[in-house]
């Protein structure tokens, strides 16, 4: 019975490591691998809709708004946070986006301003239907990412 109960008790903490591990250093992965310390992003309105819908998870590449090429879709920082629409011109060395679903452009932005494009597979972005909610109805409950990082480490260690 104890024998049953510690290797039951072992294979939950070897569970709790590896999804631990998994929770850490998969957006750290993803960082490196496409150059961005912003790797996920999440629709979170129908601007961007038939392409991109509410919810939706994507991936994002880091590029600078120099390489971003007409009919990419780009991600810019703004005064609210960020915003995620499809660059439909260049204009006197500036760019000019627009969502899908919207009628006018939006206010033109500096190439600086852009920190990522949409991640291609094909000609259609990748994206994760549904996922965005999970990761955003998550992500402000785990604000200490770090600390659970250091404290596995140091489990580890032991």
């Amino acid at each position: 019975m104890l024998k049953k109960i510690l290797k039951n008790s072992a294979k939950v903490a070897i569970y709790l490591v590896v999804v631990g591990f998994a929770i850490v250093y998969t957006p750290r992965f993803l960082s490196r691998a496409l150059h961005t310390q912003y790797p996920l992003a999440t629709i979170t309105s129908g601007s961007m809709w038939p392409t991109l819908k509410a919810n939706d998870l994507i991936f994002m590449k880091g590029i600078n708004g120099n390489e971003a090429e007409v009919g990419q879709i780009i991600i810019f920082k703004n005064p609210k946070g960020f915003t995620i629409h499809r660059l439909v011109r260049k204009q006197n060395g500036l760019l000019i986006t627009r969502g899908d679903a919207n009628n006018i452009d939006d206010k033109p932005i500096k190439p600086e301003d852009v920190i990522g494009r949409a991640v291609y597979v094909g000609e259609k972005p990748f994206r994760i239907p549904h996922l965005g909610a999970l990761a955003r109805n998550l992500g402000p409950k785990l604000p200490n990412v770090e600390k659970i990082s250091a404290s596995i480490q140091e489990i580890i260690q032991e």
